[in-house]
């Protein structure tokens, strides 16, 4: 049986306190759904590992012989929950998945060349194509049969016309909560293999997937494309560590890892002590409480998509994955960016569609891993408020 938690264990006086960016950037002004953060107690046996690093007093300079470990304990979650399996030498540390992105961009492409993502897209993959002098090749996924989903015809053809040098992909994608099929990633695949180009694989949401759909690493879908995949991951998203700065890319290629390497290591930075420990206990003894985040999330985001369901001003497709709802607000009226009238207005802090590129405009997102009570109370004002557009 799944161990009980008791995830709802926060108030509201306890998470204006937290200092994190998510509740202390705007205070007690609106509830905020904004950013990608989770108000749930951590898994025990992460706070027993940091607790007993902290009562020590480790918090020394990072080291680097922790890191094999760190990439052993990933190497053998991925190979067990989705079947990917690689070399744990190929996986190069980073402190987040972001820096890794900037590192492939730097090692694979040059100034100029096109960066192909599939949009709407995570806002930081914006940022690290313009300071990188990066053109980006988009294309916007649509609503077909109820999903998120890209033309594949059209994205060939955009590939032919623009010959981007990399793919940037998102799966579990974010914000549109989509878990590509095997067919569509194999088409992705295809693409890929046939332009040549190398996949920067951003697969930090994988183990945030519900029941009815099966996250797939490109990376298994044989040698070809594994070859030049570089996959990249976190614990930091289902057991909500980002604070803590530590992610891993596992490379395709000894060559594709010694590229990423070659950033000198004082502009790398090293993935502190404290996030290498929480990671490795996470993904070693943390399998229980994901679980029971994975139930908790699983009722709210039918909370989410029964309550949206009854507006007429908002579509929302249910995410077969991550915590994160898409909301398609372009019938309310309230312009390209909803999200700052609905912040003003019923006071709940949502994440700007326009960040999230041109296909976002008139769209916001809401993350809902939040206690029950908290989001009953953002929900009833988003009704109130868009219930009388």
């Amino acid at each position: 049986m799944t161990e009980q938690f008791d995830l709802d264990r926060y108030g509201r006086t306890q998470l204006e306190a937290r200092r994190g960016e998510k509740w202390a950037r705007d205070g007690s002004a609106a509830i905020p759904m904004w950013v990608a953060d989770m108000d749930f107690p951590l898994a025990p046996p992460i706070r027993r590992a940091l607790e007993e690093a902290i009562a020590t007093g480790d918090l020394g300079y990072p080291v680097s012989s922790l890191e094999p470990t760190l990439a052993a304990a990933f190497a053998d979650w991925e190979r067990s929950r989705h079947g990917l399996d690689f070399d744990p030498v190929s996986v190069v540390v980073t402190t987040d998945v972001v820096q890794a992105i900037y590192f492939a961009i730097d090692a694979l492409s040059a100034p100029g060349e096109g960066i192909l993502t599939l949009t709407p897209a995570y806002p930081p993959y914006f940022g690290a194509l313009d300071e990188k002098s990066r053109k980006l090749v988009a294309h916007d996924l649509a609503i077909v049969d109820g999903a998120y989903r890209f033309d594949a015809a059209a994205l060939r053809a955009l590939v032919a016309a623009e010959r981007p040098r990399l793919m940037l992909l998102c799966n579990p994608h974010n914000p549109t909560g989509r878990v590509f099929t095997r067919t569509e990633l194999s088409e992705l695949a295809s693409i890929a293999i046939d332009a040549d180009l190398v996949v920067i694989s951003d697969e930090i949401h994988c183990d945030l997937v519900y029941p009815g759909s099966t996250h797939i690493p490109i990376a298994t879908l044989g040698d070809e494309i594994a070859q030049r995949t570089i996959t990249l991951s976190s614990a930091s998203k289902a057991f909500n560590l980002a604070g803590l700065r530590c992610a891993v890319a596992a490379c395709g290629t000894a060559d594709l890892a010694a590229r990423l390497r070659a950033t000198p290591k004082r502009q790398r930075g090293r993935a502190n002590n404290l996030g290498i420990l929480a990671a490795i206990t996470a993904w070693q003894e943390g399998t229980p409480w994901l679980d029971a985040v994975l139930a908790h999330l699983a009722a709210n985001r039918e909370r989410v998509t029964g309550v949206l369901a009854g507006l007429e001003s908002v579509t929302c497709i249910p995410p077969e994955a991550t915590y994160l709802a898409w909301l398609d607000l372009r019938r309310s009226g309230l312009g390209d960016d909803p999200a700052s009238v609905i912040a003003h207005r019923a006071r709940v802090t949502l994440m700007a569609g326009t960040e999230f590129g041109a296909a976002g405009r008139g769209h916001a997102r809401l993350n809902f891993a939040t206690t029950t009570a908290v989001l009953d109370e953002a929900l009833e004002r988003l009704a109130g408020f868009l219930g009388a557009r």
